[in-house]
């Protein structure tokens, strides 16, 4: 909605209308200030030169091809009453702009005759608050007039802004790591502010909606980070959501080491044992063979993690153990070479069947049986779920071995059996799918039960049993008799 201002010259003879498009505007915003000189009688006034000045905070909107900077010609339009519309400035010598004043000169300005109107586009860069947008000058054959300060005065509103907060790593004591904000109408150079807990910890350059600062935590804990931008005259403030960041004690430095049980031998199984200092359980070694992984164990509370390992090439082979680490314990990396032997002319392939697994429910035993085909005793299984080792089992005389198994997870389960192998035997295995259903949990009893409930076992409900109901004759006393 536009908002006008009218002024006489003062000598009856002139008339200026000036007009700005809105009446309310916020930072940013783009206005049209139209200014109208007329004449109220007939008086010759020829207008030699006419301008337009506004406060330095209304930037005036330049050519396409000009720079947006002080100097730069801005869109202007003018008409004299000789009906020529004289728009972007053909010559622009005729025009002149400063940072608060456009002046338009044309080398026919004795030509012009009221009225003559003047239109400029302006970009609000303002405070917030009550505007007064200037006024109007022109100089004429004979009349000036000055009316620098006729307004109209529009009202200027902050530009929202709004600050994101992007979750930071969670760290440990003494790591640094970089909070990072999105911003949104915050300008290039604005400040914000991080807190920790409600202290300052720093403020940071926003550039291209983005704002980062380093932070290093100095206690563990769970830290409440927030960010926010001061409200100034031209932009309003804005706060950002609570984000919590768990900060860990300082990790204490880990060891592992790996053992190759007796000497490797392709085709069969080599338990390799990996050990965590300090000990605990907790995280996990990934083992790998040449590069390539080949199992993971969890860390037991003896620090330990064993898998199984077949080797099927002879020769020099490395071993890789990395330990993920734990609360409060740092990761960690070890290897050890290895020497595998060829396998014997003599030796002999076997085949390991596990048997299938009935569905059962977590806590319930299961009862896992595997078959080596050979018919001899010697060498152990050991099964598996997942990557768990459940247990281990030694093979009888007919070639089966046996294990209990309490299952702790429900779902479908990825059962294996490995044949160690015994003495000119090679090792095998086999796997089998296993159903684990939910444990059933019976429900609690109802610790007050409803006395009208027959299903109670209520003194009334006896009664009625005993025939001391409506109409009976027996009653509770009669179990005496």
């Amino acid at each position: 909605m536009s908002t006008t201002a009218q002024q006489d010259s003062g000598l009856g003879q002139m008339k200026i209308n000036r007009t700005v498009s809105e009446r309310a505007v916020t930072y940013g915003d783009e206005i049209t200030i139209t200014s109208k000189l007329e004449r109220r009688n007939a008086n010759v006034n020829l207008i030699y030169w006419v301008a337009e000045h506004t406060p330095e905070c209304l930037k005036p909107v330049p050519f396409a091809s000009l720079p947006a900077q002080p100097g730069a010609e801005p869109v202007v339009t003018w008409s004299p009453s000789n009906g020529t519309a004289y728009t972007d400035i053909s010559n622009r010598s005729e025009v002149d702009a400063t940072p608060t004043v456009i002046t338009v000169d044309p080398p026919l300005a004795n030509s012009w005759e009221p009225p003559v109107t003047m239109t400029s586009r302006y970009i609000v860069e303002c405070d917030a608050g009550q505007l007064a947008t200037g006024g109007f000058q022109f100089d004429g054959t004979t009349r000036d007039g000055d009316f620098r300060t006729m307004g109209p005065t529009i009202s200027v509103q902050r530009m929202g802004t709004s600050v994101f907060f992007a979750q930071p790593t969670n760290p440990e004591v003494g790591q640094q790591v970089t909070l990072r904000v999105t911003t949104s109408g915050i300008p290039d150079g604005g400040q914000v502010a991080f807190t920790v807990d409600g202290q300052n910890v720093g403020n940071a350059t926003v550039s291209g909606n983005q704002a980062t600062l380093p932070w290093t935590p100095s206690g563990a804990g769970t830290k409440q980070v927030r960010a926010s931008f001061g409200q100034t005259g031209t932009h309003g403030g804005s706060v950002s959501q609570v984000r919590d960041v768990v900060v860990s004690p300082t990790n204490a430095a880990s060891t592992v080491a790996v053992v190759a049980a007796g000497t490797p031998k392709v085709g069969l199984s080599t338990q390799l044992t990996a050990t965590v200092s300090p000990a605990g359980a907790g995280g996990e070694v990934v083992f790998l063979e040449d590069g390539a992984q080949i199992g993971k164990a969890p860390v037991g509370e003896d620090g330990t993690a064993s898998i199984d390992w077949v080797p099927s090439a002879s020769g020099e082979r490395t071993i890789d153990v990395n330990f993920s680490g734990r609360s409060g314990v740092a990761p960690s990396n070890g290897a050890i070479p290895v020497t595998v032997a060829a396998a014997d002319p003599s030796d002999m392939a076997t085949t390991t069947t596990l048997e299938p697994i009935a569905t059962a429910r977590v806590g319930q035993q299961i009862t896992l049986k595997a078959t080596v085909e050979v018919d001899m005793a010697g060498g152990t299984v050991n099964f598996y779920d997942g990557n768990d080792l459940i247990g281990t089992a030694p093979v009888q005389s007919d070639g089966t071995a046996t294990l209990t198994w309490d299952p702790t997870t429900d779902g479908e389960r990825t059962v294996r059996a490995v044949f160690s192998g015994h003495g000119v035997y090679l090792s095998s295995q086999d796997t089998k799918q296993a159903i684990i259903t939910p444990k059933v949990v019976d429900p609690e009893p109802d610790p007050d039960p409803d006395p009208t409930d027959p299903a109670t076992g209520s003194l009334g409900s006896l009664t009625d049993s005993l025939g001391g109901g409506a109409g009976g004759a027996g009653s509770l006393s009669s179990l005496g008799r």
